[in-house]
């Protein structure tokens, strides 16, 4: 399954990385334009959005104006978003980005970045469909040379900063999400049209903060491009050799410094091994938790009618807004030092599977014994001295722990605090997957010993399973767990502290699991737990026989009954490893194995020789091994059980 490294298709994206224009700004604005809100826990109509359309195209500039606010103030979701894309709103708002009026500029700007972040990557999709990658450029490269920002009255944002700095965010969003977009932006050369924005004295913190995030992200992927070592120079003279550079920066800058070294930790880098952990611990260092409670300090007490919050002007609202933007770079910056810290644990590109589609006789050897380890480094002693040293692993557990109950439940009753719990949630996940990445490429005493990593998996199980879990936070939480518990099967120790009770609730959770990755994760597991119950020498005493045959009992019934050939061929795999020993025979006639899976076998087959070709890569070699080791598994037991029967 390879590296952990965060897909595109998968990053989340924030909701409002600018802080330019909060919601009860944007609802306000709403209302000054006289748009009666829709808005009653539905999707936006159709004749709304028509409406929205024809403002948008109107002659006048108040009106065009006036529409942009108030779309943006009420695009709240998902199925908002995907319902504007879809009416064809991306190509009437595409053309105003180039609008002779400054405020329709920035107002247009702010009601695309809103429709595409609340829209995910289904949004991305429609709008780069929609081409308004080709405005949005033509957007930044019509910005005179010699621009500057400035001021507005109130120590506020000039229009032209904030249109530059939503198009920006915009960008990145579209790239996180597409290789198309970070295509497009390598062959416009928006790279070292940008990296002449990267003095804080010159365009302030907000412009330089949303350009480095854009370069962390589209440096991923840099093609055939020429701006490497001028990027280089200018990241480490202006963040990195400055003390006063903030985490986030800091943090961005090694990202962005990582992306153009291919993740390599060596002397081109520019950064030696002490400089990174410093950069990687003082930003997670940081209690995120903490953060969520100065928040509360500062939490609207009451909601008006229309779900927006109501607020006492001045220092209240302000010091809401300062601890709601303190908390999400925070965690911003948390997140990226995850992300690195995932990427340095593991190497190199997937390998090629094509030999599968069409080589139906893989031998075992071919596939090796632990496929997903294939990314793994091994980290050079300096490295990982300097990562126990710093406790990075302890300081990773902490960041998978939210805020307390009751300061989610408070959060939550706030628009703006919802946000904020999705971006715990974000954070959260991404530890999970850290974790999963730095567990197999240490070794057990490295971080803390067999029993303490045990707590920890429990812990995780108990997270994993408790409440409504999406389908990625379950994701993550199970491939921590798979990987701790992978890592604790060496460790006999560990057999005498496994409970039945808690085997059986683990059975359950996979038969009640319905994310087809989750539920690997949790099959994977459950071969582990039932090949170290079942140990390799016997006797087989209680509970040990019981958990293998509950586990046993359980793989069985899922190969055999779902209809997914990917589920069917890892639980096949996992009952393959449980039942190898002949101690396990008993076991094994118990529950009728290899009556059950000898009947399976021509379907399977069957299942395998129509649908190999259409499998995903990752799937391929599980399926195959699957294949092979059926028919071999049920021949060595028949014989096994003729031997004992003489």
């Amino acid at each position: 399954m390879g590296k952990s490294k965060s897909n595109r298709y998968n990053k989340q994206a924030r909701d409002n990385p600018t802080g330019l224009v909060n919601k009860s700004d944007s609802e306000e604005i709403v209302m000054d334009c006289g748009v009666t809100s829709p808005y009653a826990g539905t999707v936006l109509s159709s004749e709304t959005l028509k409406s929205f359309s024809r403002q948008l195209q109107s002659s006048s500039t108040e009106d065009r104006d006036c529409a942009c606010h108030a779309l943006a103030g009420l695009i709240r979701n998902n199925e908002d978003s995907c319902a504007a894309l879809q009416e064809g709103l991306i190509k009437v708002l595409g053309p105003l980005l180039l609008d002779t009026s400054a405020s329709v500029c920035h107002s247009t700007a702010s009601a695309l970045h809103t429709i595409i972040s609340k829209g995910g990557d289904q949004s991305v999709k429609l709008a780069i469909d929609h081409d308004i990658l080709t405005p949005l450029i033509a957007l930044l490269k019509r910005i005179p040379s010699q621009w500057k920002p400035h001021k507005a009255p109130g120590d506020k944002i000039d229009t032209s900063t904030a249109t530059f700095i939503e198009t920006v965010a915009t960008l990145n969003l579209l790239s996180e999400s597409s290789t198309l977009a970070v295509d497009r932006m390598h062959r416009d050369n928006i790279v070292s049209m940008l990296i002449a924005y990267l003095d804080v004295n010159a365009y302030g913190l907000d412009v330089v903060s949303s350009v480095v995030q854009f370069l962390s992200t589209v440096t991923e992927d840099q093609g055939v491009t020429d701006y490497t070592e001028i990027l280089r120079k200018e990241i480490i003279s202006k963040f990195l050799n400055v003390k006063e550079s903030s985490p986030l920066l800091r943090t961005l800058s090694l990202m962005i410094l990582l992306n153009l070294n291919h993740q390599q930790l060596n002397s081109e880098l520019g950064q030696s091994t002490q400089e990174i952990i410093d950069i990687l611990s003082n930003s997670l260092c940081l209690d995120q938790r903490k953060a969520a409670s100065l928040v509360m300090d500062h939490l609207p007490k009451t909601q008006d009618e229309n779900g927006g919050d109501e607020m006492e002007e001045g220092s209240l609202a302000s010091k809401f807004n300062d601890s709601i933007e303190s908390a999400e770079e925070m965690i911003s910056t948390q997140i990226k030092s995850l992300e690195i810290l995932t990427n340095i644990c593991c190497s190199g590109d997937d390998g090629d599977s094509d030999e599968f589609y069409e080589d139906e006789s893989i031998s075992d050897e071919s596939l090796g014994n632990e496929g997903f380890q294939e990314g793994l480094v091994d980290l050079n002693p300096e490295l990982k001295k300097a990562f126990i040293d710093a406790r990075l692993f302890q300081l990773v557990i902490e960041k998978a722990k939210l805020p307390a109950t009751n300061i989610i439940e408070a959060l939550n009753q706030h628009s703006a605090g919802k946000s904020l719990v999705k971006r715990y949630e974000a954070l959260q996940c991404m530890a999970f997957l850290c974790l999963s990445n730095i567990v197999m490429v240490f070794d057990v005493d490295d971080i803390g010993g067999s029993k303490d990593l045990f707590d920890i998996w429990c812990g995780l199980a108990v997270v994993a399973f408790q409440g409504d879990k999406s389908e990625q936070m379950l994701g993550s939480a199970t491939a921590s767990m798979r990987a701790i518990i992978r890592k604790l099967s060496y460790h006999k120790d560990i057999v005498n502290l496994l409970k039945l009770e808690d085997i059986t609730l683990l059975c359950q959770r996979v038969v009640d699991c319905s994310h087809p990755q989750s539920k690997v994760n949790l099959l994977q597991i459950l071969g582990t737990l039932g090949s170290m119950a079942a140990g390799v020498e016997p006797p087989m005493l209680e509970p040990r026989t019981s958990i293998v045959r509950g586990v046993g009992q359980i793989l069985l019934d899922t190969a055999c009954l779902t209809p997914d050939l990917w589920i069917t061929a890892e639980a096949m795999d996992a009952l393959f490893d449980v039942f190898k020993e002949d101690h396990t025979d008993t076991v094994v006639g118990e529950i009728q194995l290899v009556e059950r899976l000898r009947t399976l076998a021509p379907n399977f087959k069957h299942r395998v020789h129509s649908q190999r070709r259409s499998l995903p890569a990752d799937h391929l070699p599980v399926v195959m091994t699957a294949r092979d080791n059926l028919l071999r598994f049920i021949k060595y037991k028949t014989k096994q059980r003729s031997l004992a029967n003489r």
